[in-house]
């Protein structure tokens, strides 16, 4: 609503947060916070099973947004170790420098480290502020900066929203605002002396040169609260027994009861590593940042194990609201599919090193996913009707825009400084080695249209050596009739044109009139098939004589369909009302119990169109 009037309200917004900068003070209305508590999972009388929601005012949000710049420049530098919430970082990013740190220590010490991932209790709300006000204060961050920033954290009223019932509003003593802008930035500073402290655990490890900074030995991680450190099992204990003094110094809690261990099978388990006297539980896996990890690293066949549920509810939801053959169309479908599915499936996939076995897992979770909307087994065809690649192919362009994106990073990221100095990382060894990536031209383009041209063509390419392969050995019938491009949809999937005549021309392209084994009606004694349908006697040959002349070996119905233009600005062609015609005869003739109306006036609607 305020990008449409963003003219008219800058200089209104301009004088206000200027106002605001100078006087360091805001609008109460900004300072107040309505929390609403979403359900996670348990007791639903616990209120530790609910997380809480913040909504705070969205002008709040823009003064933030101005004051982001100053905080980025002046306040202490984060530590290197630290990827949460900073430019240019993601937790793929994260995810991928502890695999090239676990894998750097086991051709370091020959046999892979112990890491112990740790969770903070209620991270957000345990802040003592005082720590973050220190550490700007010491800083050369504008005083008045500082001031606002004070007031506008220190000075805040809080309310439960809870079945439409407001609380007494209160002052929390602790903690940065949930649903601030700054807030991410502020509780990395508070957090920011860890990694310092638990380098005095060891004496080498791997080490990085951060530019301008002298070289720092790193041997944690962390990505705004989630923390894993990693080392001999000695060290470990160390490290823990340091992080507990730690939160004791700044006044939050360690959670021992969601942390996790993870190592080797083969080592001893006697004594269990400890966290404020209380023992971890170890783990053969464990999901960091969203990415399943074992004892070696990063662990591609626990993605889909990690994805497949999930998104296979979240089509079932889909599919009972309209996602569906019966539903909405099959083109709307795929593109709902590619919106909020897919992703599900290919987060961390651009980081992963996946075996053949993988690729199989993955396509067959895709398959079943595109066959809950399009219906049983015609996933392949409507695929490829629909533009939905393979699992692979899509790999091979994550992996590769992953490999282009690591190549403009900072020089002070901890992925660049590890590709820099160690002997082993996965983005050079696997990443930057996929198909896709090393066809790109030197330089590469780095525009997006220029990327989707590449992808394209490669993608075409993999389509038309199928489609070869097919043709030899007479399998893919169905998929061999459609037309090879796959740089847009069908034109049947959105040419102007009614719902049952397009549902007619889709199920020609699927195979669905002729995957029923049944005599045809014709009193031939032939079975139903593409090829009958070419000499059946119950269907007015005149139809078949308006179609445009076939190569020899493609159907005439499929040569027509793939004589349509792709834009309806093209016009319809002169065949268009017979082809109609065609399939409303043979829809009526492999479903003679079926009352299926007549068309009036077939291709009407992109005649009128035109």
């Amino acid at each position: 609503m305020l990008k449409a009037l963003a003219s008219d309200i800058a200089p209104v917004l301009s004088l206000l947060f200027t106002l605001c900068s100078q006087w360091s003070y805001t609008p109460a209305l900004w300072r107040h916070a309505q929390v609403f508590p979403i359900y996670k999972k348990g007791d639903v009388s616990d209120p530790a099973n609910f997380r809480p929601i913040s909504l705070t005012s969205v002008m709040r949000k823009l003064f933030e947004f101005s004051l982001m710049p100053a905080l980025d420049e002046h306040s202490p530098a984060l530590d290197v170790a630290q990827g949460g919430f900073r430019p240019q970082r993601s937790p793929l990013d994260q995810a991928l420098c502890l695999h090239d740190l676990m894998h750097d220590y086991f051709l370091t010490h020959h046999h892979y480290p112990v890491v112990a991932f740790l969770d903070i209790k209620s991270a957000y709300d345990t802040v003592d502020r005082r720590v973050i006000w220190d550490a700007l204060s010491r800083s050369s961050l504008p005083r008045s900066v500082l001031s606002l920033l004070i007031h506008m954290f220190d000075d805040v009223l809080v309310s439960v929203l809870i079945a439409n019932h407001t609380s007494v509003p209160f002052s929390p003593a602790t903690g940065v605002l949930q649903g601030s802008v700054l807030s991410p930035h502020l509780y990395s500073l508070y957090i920011n002396s860890l990694p310092a402290v638990l380098r005095s655990a060891v004496s080498r490890g791997t080490m990085v040169s951060p530019p301008g900074m002298p070289s720092v030995c790193v041997n944690s991680l962390l990505f705004a609260d989630d923390v894993a450190i990693f080392g001999s099992r000695t060290d470990v204990q160390t490290m823990l027994d340091i992080a507990s003094d730690h939160s004791f110094s700044l006044g939050y809690r360690w959670k021992p009861s969601k942390c996790a261990v993870l190592c080797a099978p083969t080592a001893s388990t006697r004594h269990p590593l400890s966290l404020y006297g209380e023992p971890l539980p170890v783990v053969e896996e464990f999901t960091y940042l969203g990415m399943p990890f074992r004892y070696k690293g990063l662990y591609a066949p626990g993605i889909l194990n990690l994805r497949a549920s999930g998104a296979i509810k979240t089509m079932a939801l889909l599919n009972s609201v309209g996602v569906n053959r019966n539903g909405f169309s099959l083109l709307l479908c795929a593109r709902l599919y590619k919106s909020f599915i897919r992703p599900k499936l290919e987060y961390g996939l651009a980081i992963s090193h996946l075996s053949f076995r993988d690729f199989k897992a993955l396509d067959a979770l895709q398959n079943r996913l595109v066959g809950m909307f399009v219906g049983s087994t015609w996933y392949n065809v409507a695929k490829h009707l629909t533009c939905l690649p393979s699992m692979k192919h899509r790999y091979n362009v994550l992996t590769t825009r992953y490999a282009l994106r690591a190549d403009t990073l900072p020089d002070d990221c901890l992925l660049v400084l590890l590709r820099r100095g160690l002997l082993y990382t996965r983005l050079d060894r696997f990443i930057c080695q996929n198909p896709l990536y090393l066809t790109l031209p030197d330089p590469p383009p780095f525009t997006t249209a220029g990327l989707t041209e590449v992808f394209d063509s490669y993608w075409q390419d993999q389509v038309d050596r199928q489609l070869a392969a097919a043709a030899v050995s007479g399998a893919q019938t169905l998929l061999r009739a459609c037309r090879p491009s796959v740089s847009r949809p069908d034109p049947i999937l959105y040419l102007p044109i009614g719902r049952s005549a397009r549902s007619r021309l889709v199920r020609w392209r699927l195979g669905r009139f002729t995957n029923m084994r049944e005599e045809c009606p014709c009193t031939t004694g032939e079975f139903i098939s593409r090829d009958h349908f070419l000499t059946c006697r119950a269907l007015d040959r005149t139809f078949f004589d308006a179609l445009p002349p076939a190569p020899p070996g493609v159907h005439r119905i499929d040569h027509a369909l793939n004589c349509l233009p792709d834009k309806a600005s093209a016009g319809p062609p002169y065949f268009w009302s017979a082809l109609l015609l065609l399939l409303h005869a043979i829809d009526c003739l492999v479903h003679p119990l079926a009352v299926i109306p007549p068309d009036p006036d077939p291709g009407s609607l992109w005649f009128s169109a035109h």
